[in-house]
């Protein structure tokens, strides 16, 4: 009777130790399940420079806490039917049609003990646009030279925070032109690196490395018959 009574204590304590096993494991588990990175406001003053501020308007952001790091996400994308293009390339100005401008940038911030800011030592920048150019704003872009531009931005800073202590490093392709009938006339690919004090909007604007940008661009006002 006395071992009867020895082995059902046994089993109720360790039926109870098992209980508060359990429980502790479902209370680490759902510990572990609220470990997500918190969210930090893209207007929090401690991120210098502040990505609301140094971007363009209309830039939607999110920013998380990664470790120690902040890391925060930007996006920008907008199109237009028919607006004002380069004015000085050919003999009358030039219309962009059909166009759509997409850029998504992350920066990347790290505390600064001394002064308790996030101060920003990197930025990856994606840009990807398109358009038609014409010789008049009801031309059908069909008609027109078909422009697109894609590229990627990597910058460091020489002194984080700093935004005119940032270099920039540009990678693939930057720029084509291609007529109505198919035939690409400019490509330029590659890298250089620049200096940029501030965010930017490419929307309109191309850079032609792959020879002279005037005798490159006046193929485009050629194509047109202009």
């Amino acid at each position: 009777m006395k071992d009867h009574a020895s082995r059902a204590a046994l089993v109720a304590a360790l039926i109870a130790a098992g209980t508060v096993a359990l429980a502790g494991t479902t209370t680490a588990a759902a510990a572990a399940d609220t470990t997500v990175p918190p969210t930090v406001s893209p207007t929090d003053p401690r991120l210098v420079p502040n990505p609301v501020e140094s971007s363009d308007e209309g830039t939607s952001w999110t920013c998380r806490a990664a470790g120690p790091d902040i890391t925060c996400d930007g996006d920008l994308a907008y199109g237009w039917s028919a607006e004002p293009g380069p004015d000085d390339w050919c003999v009358q100005p030039l219309w962009s049609v059909d166009g759509r401008f997409h850029r998504t940038q992350a920066r990347w911030y790290s505390l600064d003990p001394a002064s308790g800011q996030y101060l920003e030592y990197f930025r990856l920048v994606h840009v990807d646009t398109s358009d038609a150019l014409v010789a008049s704003p009801d031309a059908p872009a069909s008609l027109g030279v078909q422009t697109r531009l894609l590229m990627t931005w990597r910058s460091g800073f020489g002194t984080p925070g700093v935004l005119d202590s940032r270099v920039t490093r540009k990678q693939g392709i930057d720029t084509w032109f291609k007529t109505a009938r198919g035939g690409v006339f400019t490509l330029d690919v590659g890298q250089k690196t620049t200096i940029l004090s501030d965010d930017f909007d490419l929307r309109g604007r191309w850079d032609v490395a792959a020879g002279d940008p005037g005798v490159e661009f006046a193929k485009v006002c050629t194509a047109l018959g202009l």
